[in-house]
């Protein structure tokens, strides 16, 4: 259920800001972005990272003018993808998003805009599918596969600690 993402997208969370500290991270801001924006429980949260909670004109870019690198962490398929988990973009609508002619999700919009402001998009992590279309997007960005895609609604995924492990090895 929903306690057990949350436990899930923590542990994920927590794993990048160790990783990014580890690789010489002077400051992390985590930006909780899913539906409502206030999906992570804030002393949850590693205390080395900032916590940005709540809607935001900037959505999953809030806050990322000042950053080195970002890492999307917990991310999904776009919206239309065939059996990607949770594919949407922005919407909860199957509603096809299109940048220079090609399907796009989340992503590649975020790392449109960030890519304006001179920030690299280092790592995403979510499902096999989503790693397909992140390599064909952004293919210097680490792509990090916790769960292989079933459907849209089903995954086969790792053991939260070894997820978590491979996301802190791919943000460091």
């Amino acid at each position: 259920g929903y306690e057990a993402a949350v436990a899930l997208m923590v542990g994920e969370t927590n794993a990048a800001v160790d990783g990014a500290w580890s690789a010489g991270a002077t400051e992390v801001v985590v930006n909780d972005s899913h539906g409502g924006m206030f999906n992570l429980p804030a002393a949850a949260v590693d205390p080395r990272a900032r916590l940005v909670q709540g809607q935001k004109p900037l959505s999953m870019v809030e806050a990322a003018a000042d950053c080195d690198v970002a890492l999307f962490v917990g991310y999904h398929a776009r919206a239309g993808h065939p059996r990607g988990v949770i594919a949407h973009t922005y919407s909860g609508r199957p509603t096809l998003t299109t940048l220079a002619g090609r399907p796009v999700g989340e992503y590649g919009l975020n790392a449109l805009y960030l890519g304006g402001l001179g920030i690299p998009v280092g790592l995403v992590s979510g499902d096999d599918a989503l790693a397909d279309e992140v390599a064909a997007w952004l293919p210097w960005a680490e792509r990090v596969v916790v769960k292989r895609a079933v459907s849209g609604h089903a995954a086969d995924s790792l053991h939260p600690t070894v997820a978590a492990d491979l996301v802190r090895a791919g943000a460091g």
